[in-house]
């Protein structure tokens, strides 16, 4: 018997449309991670300045600088979406493929510092944001998130959909889970670790904008010819309705304070672990010498296990949601049982467990990754559920904007992650010999470094868990009875709006 070809959304075009749609953003997100470390290690910075401890301060500022921009970019963006006319191309579509030439350019910047650029302090901050504004903009226009909410209220096709699109990012970040033993490799060759740097994100970028371009070309956006409220053709968007929109809607902002805690357990031990990994394990803390053949291979090590949870997300996250019923339950569950885990590493670490190889603390990170990684589908899930919320209350689409408050949640907790170790390497005076790899800074300093960042990828994430885990308990407000009775009335809605393109 012949099987009945699947219908828009979940078409082949379509399927593979999300799973490569957000290829670069993906990529770009993970490896701009390490963008502190390849300013403190591998820039040249403070040889370039001639002066010690000079490129952590700089990286720790500009990250906060960086996010205040962000502050009034995202929003604006959103804003700009969200009231731009229908086309048959797609709204959101459309600057989904300027978001792709945007981030591709950006992250190539930031990461390409020319040597005359180094030596000037002024040259290096406008060189650094330049970079920054056309990523974070890239970043800011990329309209998976509302495509996705227009394409269908389902929630199960939803649920299969949002896990295609995480295991096209998974696949994405691989390069820059790698990101450090390619460089490494590479360097063998190039002989400088800065341009090794600068070499492995231009081949990588490229690659993952290409991939993006023919999902944004694949994944069709659906039509509607004409907005309506209250029978009525509605108006061009006005800050006015985004004003009451983000005034009225409850759920947006318990997700968004209670996602930013939860997720924090993932970005402090993410910032952290660069440091954590080449300090406790790699080095000797007397001479400050970096065995960096041992840190490539424990980095390469880490990141392997490290994509176990990121591969098993796609695969379970929707049988845990439909297991436990409902997505908050599951973004509960999933957020503590990552915390607890992250506690047990601090525990280990206190019994002087965690010192005797890098593989029981990667093992006890990849347990505290499972939940945490499973935890990413049901908070885009919910965030897509803020959507509708809105839609349902106003009789507005305003899913960009929504997205763009989770955006600059994560952006803001993504600069505090950070910040963290930013502000314990500011604080010991942090320098590495760029030529070397060895430590440049007091050498008395380093062994107080080190307990700081273990107690930042133990303790941290575990306060920050069972705070995000308590805030989705107590304070989500939409109820099984609510989310029907809104998916119903959406439905109905959209059938009247949908124009055939």
């Amino acid at each position: 018997m012949k099987r009945a070809k699947k219908q828009y959304p979940e078409d082949l075009r379509s399927r593979v449309g999300f799973f490569t749609i957000s290829w670069v953003n993906g990529f770009a997100t993970m490896v701009f991670a390490l963008f502190m470390q390849f300013l403190t290690d591998y820039s040249g910075i403070d040889a370039a300045i001639g002066k010690v401890g000079f490129a952590a301060a700089f990286g720790t500022a500009v990250l906060l600088v960086t996010r205040i921009v962000d502050a009034v970019d995202d929003p604006l963006q959103a804003w700009i979406m969200d009231r731009s006319k229908e086309c048959k191309f797609g709204k959101y579509r459309r600057f989904t493929l300027w978001s792709v030439f945007l981030i591709g350019i950006g992250i190539i910047l930031m990461f390409s510092l020319p040597e005359g650029v180094k030596s000037r302090p002024v040259l290096l901050w406008i060189w650094v944001l330049v970079g920054y504004l056309l990523y974070e903009i890239g970043c800011a226009f990329n309209g998976t998130g509302p495509i996705l909410q227009k394409a269908t209220t389902d929630a199960n096709i939803r649920t299969r959909l949002t896990a295609l699109l995480r295991m096209g990012v998974i696949l994405a970040v691989i390069p820059a889970v790698f990101f450090i033993p390619i460089a490494t490799a590479l360097n063998g060759s190039v002989g400088n670790m800065g341009k090794s740097f600068t070499i492995t994100c231009v081949m990588i970028t490229v690659f993952s904008c290409a991939l993006s371009l023919m999902g944004v070309l694949l994944v069709k956006e659906p039509y509607r010819g004409k907005e309506e409220v209250a029978g009525e053709e509605a108006p061009r968007l006005s800050i006015k309705d985004v004003w009451e929109m983000l005034r009225t809607n409850r759920p947006l902002w318990v997700h968004n304070i209670a996602y930013f805690l939860a997720n924090m357990s993932f970005g402090v031990s993410s910032a952290v672990m660069v440091y954590f990994l080449k300090w406790y394990y790699c080095a000797d803390l007397t001479t400050g010498v970096v065995d960096e053949i041992q840190y490539a291979s424990i980095y390469a090590i880490y990141g392997v296990v490290s994509l176990v949870p990121n591969f098993l997300t796609p695969l379970v996250a929707g049988f845990v949601v439909k297991k436990l019923g409902s997505v908050d339950k599951a973004m509960r569950v999933t957020t503590l049982l990552s915390g607890i885990f992250y506690g047990l590493i601090f525990v280990l670490n206190l019994l002087g467990i965690l010192q005797l190889s890098p593989i029981v603390f990667i093992l006890m990170n990849l347990l505290a990754g499972i939940p945490a990684s499973i935890a990413v589908i049901p908070a885009m899930l919910i965030n897509t559920e803020c959507a509708d919320y809105a839609e349902y209350n106003t009789g507005r689409n305003m899913a960009a904007m929504t997205t763009a408050v989770n955006n600059l949640v994560q952006k803001l907790q993504t600069a505090i992650s950070t910040v963290v170790p930013g502000v314990i390497l500011i604080s010991v005076g942090y320098s590495v010999n760029s030529a070397t790899g060895a430590y440049a800074g007091d050498l008395s300093q380093l062994p107080g470094m080190v307990q700081k960042l273990t107690a930042a990828i133990s303790l941290v994430p575990l306060v920050v868990s069972t705070l995000g885990w308590a805030i989705y308990k107590f304070a989500y407000p939409i109820t099984t009875d609510y989310r029907e009775k809104m998916t119903e009335e959406l439905d109905r809605r959209h059938s009247e709006a949908n124009v055939e393109a």
